[in-house]
This record gives structure tokens, sequence and C-alpha cells, in this order.
């Protein structure tokens, strides 16, 4: 392939090229080692076309290396929607905000109403993309004024500026202390910009004072000049003048209520929603006049704002392209924002344990966007507390409490006063923290990661339940010996098992929501859940019968004339519905994906859903790995491919045709639907 030459000839070469590149000073030479080789490469330019144009179209050739991570990374350079580079213009002389300014390219007084307008709502358009998962690079600071705003001398434009930067690094530091964002949901990356602003956060406020009031002054004069000017131009500088003053309204108010949400505290909170109430009130006033502030030209250029400005300041790596939302879109963004982020306030209005986490669930199923899940995590877990005030081991024994009353924990239980009995409950609290934490941490990913999360989840509660019926068994041999007709048995294991129940129905569901299933999949995974909501419903006996014999221990113990007694007795009478209501729901659950699963079985039997080739893989193999998160549990014991096939003959055994599976299907729906119709008692989810 190559050819080996004489090292004087290689030096002579070096000597000729030091020539041509106009070195003067001496050749220094150097000793090349006999063993060194020096090679001539050989053009295969023509060899490489000529073995390319026997490919396939589309057809690629990679090395064994090369695999599906490496694939799904890639990124096809000088496509324009993949590679940020192309988008740069060499021919454009691009300058930073100081040189515009300098340059007389730029102004920064004496700017008309529509302008601000315009440069307000491009900005929040900047500002919504950034908080959709993009760079501030690439979106905030697109925007020259932002870089330097102290040298602004129009008010309006020089204290909005300082309040996007303000509320900029408020809602980083949000993302960043709660810590539930992934690479696609946030990047919070500021490359060298500073965000903390020089002034405080009552001058901030002051400063949108001043402004609102030098606006209120134009507005009032132009309107007392309506009489004897032109009405038109008049009414239309008028609008333009109400639009500003909308606009800084809201950028007030929604200043006001970021800050105190960063506290995160109760009182804190009262006032956030106050001003987030004002906020939205300016909002809807602002959003119905976009139209009135100054547009991009025809090449797309806006006052202000140069896309390329930071292009140095990228990664190595090949960036997304970043296309900047309407004004539109970001108007509806902002109205949306206001509302998740009052309902992740609400979350406080919740104390139970059992609430908090189906309030979170709920939350989490609106898809809502990374700074209102943040938000929500840090009001919950505030100062190591929920809420910043409770610790959270109090939280997990009125949980255990309410869901089946443990003698140890119980009301007038005579290990309430044990040492020894509470050092055990104590201990099992402690471990029982960390699991809950994650969970709930876990609820403010976003939808596709908490699936993955879930897994991790699994093995933790794996641990807490080994931890749980130790400690059952321990307390039981306590609580006998005191009162023989009491026992401890699976009372802390009851509650770890139904939460962990909980989270494999969770992780089921989620797969479907996010469509990870293939349809020839689904008649098992309805036949798992089928399994699931079984044991949920049988824990919930367990602790239905446990609550039982707690309140007839209490009317031994106190009587039944007592009035703390019946009071007592009215809140285990509550719980004892509540979980007779959820029974109730998971036997309908149950006989609903009965009936999805004789369904599917008759299309897939019919041909109406078709199995993949059997050459790839199996129908056990598929089985297998859709369940292999839950085979590090021991209770529930993991169902097996041969248990479901044994399920599935004795179904068709019933039958004489595959259309029968129909007929059993809307005998199950309809059983669900006479159950679903009936419930009482069940919280909302």
């Amino acid at each position: 392939m190559s050819d080996v030459n004489d090292k004087e000839e290689t030096c002579q070469e070096n000597k000729e090229e030091s020539s041509q590149n106009g070195n003067e000073g001496p050749f220094i030479s150097r000793k090349i080692s006999s063993s060194r080789v020096h090679y001539n490469w050989v053009d295969v330019t023509e060899k490489f076309r000529h073995a390319a144009s026997e490919l396939k179209l589309g057809e690629l050739v990679h090395d064994h290396t090369f695999g599906l991570f490496e694939a799904m990374s890639a990124i096809e350079m000088m496509d324009p929607k993949m590679d940020a580079g192309m988008i740069f213009n060499k021919d454009k002389n691009i300058l930073s905000f100081k040189e515009a300014v300098q340059a007389g390219k730029i102004k920064i007084k004496e700017f008309a109403a529509d302008e601000i307008v315009g440069i307000i709502d491009e900005l929040t358009s900047c500002l919504v993309t950034w908080l959709d998962g993009h760079s501030l690079i690439q979106t905030v600071f697109i925007c020259l004024y932002v870089h330097d705003p102290y040298i602004i001398e129009d008010p309006c434009i020089k204290a909005f500026c300082i309040v996007i930067l303000r509320i900029c690094e408020v809602i980083r530091n949000i993302i960043n202390k709660a810590s539930v964002y992934e690479e696609e949901d946030f990047q919070p990356m500021t490359y060298g910009f500073k965000l903390t602003s020089q002034v405080t956060d009552i001058r901030i406020s002051g400063m949108l004072k001043e402004a609102e009031d030098e606006i209120n002054r134009k507005l009032k004069a132009v309107k007392s000049q309506r009489v004897s000017g032109d009405s038109t131009t008049l009414s239309k500088e008028i609008k333009e003048l109400e639009a500003l003053w909308f606009r800084l309204k809201f950028w007030k108010s929604f200043h006001t209520a970021v800050i105190h949400l960063e506290k995160a505290d109760i009182t804190s909170l009262g006032t956030a929603k106050q001003s987030l109430s004002t906020a939205q009130k300016y909002l809807g006033l602002a959003k119905g006049n976009v139209e009135l502030g100054l547009q991009p030209d025809s090449e797309g250029n806006m006052l202000g704002f140069e896309p390329m400005v930071n292009q140095r300041l990228l990664p190595p790596s090949f960036p997304r392209h970043t296309t900047i939302c309407s004004r539109n879109e970001a108007f509806q963004y902002m109205e949306n924002l206001i509302k998740r982020l009052d309902s992740a306030t609400k979350c406080t209005e919740n104390t139970a344990l059992h609430q908090l986490l189906d309030f979170f669930e709920s939350f989490s199923k609106l898809y809502p966007c990374v700074f209102s899940r943040s938000l929500l995590q840090i009001i919950f877990w505030h100062n190591n507390k929920v809420f910043g005030k409770t610790p959270l081991s109090e939280v997990l024994q009125q949980a255990i409490k309410q869901f089946n009353s443990p003698p140890s924990i119980a009301e007038k239980s005579p290990l309430i006063n044990n040492p020894q009995a509470q050092k055990f409950v104590d201990s099992f609290l402690a471990m029982a923290e960390r699991p809950i934490t994650s969970l709930i941490r876990c609820m403010c990913h976003n939808r596709a990661r908490q699936r993955d999360k879930l897994v991790f989840l699994l093995d933790e509660f794996a641990v807490l339940q080994d931890e749980a019926d130790k400690v059952d068994a321990d307390l039981h041999h306590m609580i006998v010996a005191v009162e023989p007709k009491r026992e401890h048995f699976a009372c802390f294991g009851s509650w770890v098992l139904n939460r962990t129940l909980t989270i494999m129905i969770q992780y089921l569901l989620l797969g479907m929501e996010l469509q990870l299933f293939s349809a020839h999949e689904y008649h098992y995974l309805f036949w798992y859940l089928d399994y699931l909501f079984n044991w949920q419903a049988t824990c919930l006996s367990r602790a239905t019968e446990l609550l039982q014999s707690h309140e007839t221990a209490l009317e031994q113990k106190s009587g039944k004339s007592g009035k703390k007694n019946k009071k007592k007795k009215r809140a285990s009478e509550k719980y004892i519905q509540e979980h007779q209501g959820m029974k109730q729901f998971y036997h309908g659950m149950r006989n609903l994906c009965s009936g999805y699963m004789k369904a599917l079985e008759g299309f897939l039997l019919c041909g109406k859903i078709c199995y993949p080739a059997e050459q790839f893989d199996s129908e056990r193999m598929r089985f297998e790995h859709r369940f292999f998160p839950f085979q590090t549990l021991d209770t529930p014991q993991p169902r097996l491919f041969t248990q479901y096939q044994e399920t599935l003959s004795i179904t068709l055994s019933h039958i004489t045709k595959e259309t029968d599976l129909f007929g059993l299907s809307a005998r199950s729906f309809q059983q669900a639907k006479t159950i679903f119709e009936g419930l009482s008692n069940v919280p909302q989810k």
C-alpha cells in the first residue's frame, strides 16, 4: 500500500516545504531512527466509490463496535435540522451588544411603544423555549439587551431585561435544588453569562413600578390629546401603551410570585398564590394584543435579537437546532404554567401520605413542565421535613396507623410505653423514609423516566419488606406476651406490600401509557394486572381486619360510652369504609382486565392481531422480559409463563369457537361497569 523512502529524500522534502512556507531561519535537521519508516499514501477515492456503488439504497456498512447506542446518539453532519453550525452565516458580521451600541447598530433609548412590546413578547418566547429544554445561549441570550441591561437608558426595556434575568436565576435555582430533571428536560448551563442581578428584588419591583408609572403618564397624555388630534393614530398609540402596561404589570406579579415560590414555606406560598392570580389576570389582557408588537422583518431579523451571537460558545459536540416558539404559543405556555404552579401549591392541603401520593400521581399524569414538577418537589420536601415543618417519620407513622393501626403504634396499646417496642418501630420508620422520599421524587420526574426509576424502587421496597417482616415477628412476640388475643403479624408488612403492589401496577400502566408494548403482548399484561389487583384487594382485606380488631380492643378497654372512644371509632370506621370502597374498585379493575384479556385472546385466535416471527424470539421470552423487574420480589410471588398458559388453557376449554371469547369479554365488562357505578368512599384518582 505504501513505499519506504530514503531518509535523505524525506529531509530534502522537508527543506523544500520549509522554504516554501517562508521560514528564513536555518533548517534544523534531526537524526531519524533507522527503524522508523515513512509512507507515501495512495489515493483510494476511486476504489472507495466503486465499493460504495455496490451497496443498495439505504444499506450501510459499519464496524462491529457501532451499536444501537451509537446509532441513536449520532447526528447527521451538515443537516440544518440537526447540525446547528449549518445555519451560521459567515458573510454576516456578528457584533456583541457593546460593539453594536458603539457602531450605532442598535439603540438603547427612545423606543416606540410597539418596539418595546415586540421586544418583550420576543424575549418571552425565548424564555419559554428555554423552559422547554433548550440552552440559555440559544434562547434568552440571543437578545442582546440582556447581555448588559445596565447600559440601557429606556426604563421599560431596562427593567424588563433585569427582571427576566432574575426570573431565569430563580427558576434555575428551583430546578437545580429539586434535582428532578433530565438532560431532555432542562439545560442549566449559563456558559459564562451572569444571571445574578446587581440589584435586589425590592429594587427590581421598584424599577418595574417606575416603568409602569411612566407608561401611565404617557397614556393619560395621549388620551387627553385624542379630542384634538388624529383619532386613528392616537387610538393605535393608546392600544400599544395599554398593551405595554399590561405586560409590565404581568411580569411584576410573576416576578413576585416566583421569588416567594422559591422560599417554599406556607406563608410565602400564600403570597405567591395571590401574585399568580394577579399575573393570570394581566396575562389574559396582554394575550389579546400580541399583534400590536413590532414583528421580525422578512428575513427574520428582530430589533435587539441576534440568533448567531453566541454560536462560538456552543460546545464542540453538534447541538440540536433551536427554533424559538411563536408569541402566541409563548403566551399560551405562560397561561398553562401559571395554572400548573397554582396547582402545585395545593399539595399542602393534603396531610395524609396516601393523599399526597395520589396528588403527586394525578399531577404527574398532566405531563407538567420541569419547573412546576421541581416546585412541587421543593414544596413537599423543604428543610428535610414534609412542607418544612413535619418530620417524615411522623407522617409515615400516621399513614400506617390509618392503614391498619398496628398494636405497636395504636392508641392505648401496651406496647406504646415499651422502650424496646418503640425502638423496633423507630428503626423501621427510619428505614422506610428513604424509599418513600425516593418514590415521591420519582413522581416528580417526567413520565418516561418515572418508569425506569420504578424498577430501582422495587428493589428498595423488597429490602423494606424483609425488614417489615422481621419487625412484625419481634413485635408479635411482645404483644402476645401481654395480650394473647392480639397479634402483630403482617402489620408493617401489609403496609409495605400495599405500596409495592401500587408501584408494580404503576410500572405496567406507565408502559401502556407510553406505548411501549406491542398489540400481541397486551393479553398477558392484563392477565398480570388482574393478579396484582387481586393481591391489592387481599391486602386491604387484611388491613380491614386489623382495623376492626383494634376497634374491638379499644371498646373493651375504654367502654362503649366514652366520647373520645366514639371519635376514635368514627375515625376507624372512616378508614374501614375507604378500604372497602377501594376493595370494590380493585374487584372492578379485575373484571376490566379479564374483559380485555379475553377480547385480546379472541383477536389473536381470529387473526386480527398477528404474532411476530418466531425465529427472532418467543412468547415466553417476551413474557419474561416484560416482567423481569418483578423477579426480585418475594411478595407477591412472580408469576410464571407456565401459569399464564394454564390460565389460558382453562379459559379456552370453556368455549367451542374463538368468537365465544368476545361474549365472555362482554360479560366481564358488564360486571366491571356494575361495580364502578356502585362505588362510594373511593378517593378520586
